[in-house]
């Protein structure tokens, strides 16, 4: 027997799938997404005889904490397409890589973008190195607040700071 279907269930069967698939404002923040890490495989963060530091926790981390790393030196003009900050070791021991979240804030604090960065280094102890990354501005659209602003622009460039959040950092022994 071929039934066909009321105009009204289909419609109501619809919604009902779209409201299964689609997150509702009460659910917050969406549950398993993860930044996409744009960076090449890093294999020589964790040489051999190094560990990870990964928490603030002394007694976990042979004595290290996160907050032994610093950043500093942002740049990022508006008609450039790599962005380049200064990474302090504050160690007594060789950090040969980190990962960290780099958030873009406005002016007034709104989020712009959050992504993540595995980046490989060699860093001595007590020393700073400078970090080049490419830039998620691909459309040169925004400019870091206290890089240069061009001196002529087709458009003005949206002004923009940035927040570092350290999430791991290898030393070596």
């Amino acid at each position: 027997m071929n039934r066909k279907r009321p105009i009204s269930t289909i419609l109501f069967l619809s919604a009902l799938l779209l409201q299964a698939l689609l997150p509702s404002p009460a659910d917050g923040r969406r549950k398993g997404f993860r930044l996409k890490d744009n960076n090449e495989p890093v294999d020589t963060e964790l040489v051999t005889g190094s560990f990870m530091v990964a928490s603030q926790c002394e007694d976990c981390n042979n004595g290290y904490r996160i907050d032994q790393i610093a950043f500093s030196g942002f740049d990022k003009p508006q008609n450039s397409s790599r962005e380049s900050f200064f990474i302090t070791n504050n160690t007594d021991r060789h950090m040969t890589g980190l990962t960290l979240y780099v958030e873009y804030l406005t002016e007034d604090g709104r989020q712009l973008h959050k992504r993540f960065l595995r980046l490989s280094c060699d860093i001595p102890a007590g020393e700073t190195r400078q970090a080049t990354v490419e830039s998620w501005d691909r459309q040169h659209s925004f400019r870091y607040t206290l890089s240069a602003a061009p001196a002529r622009s087709a458009h003005p460039a949206t002004p923009f700071t940035v927040r570092f959040d350290p999430v791991s950092f290898y030393l070596r022994h």
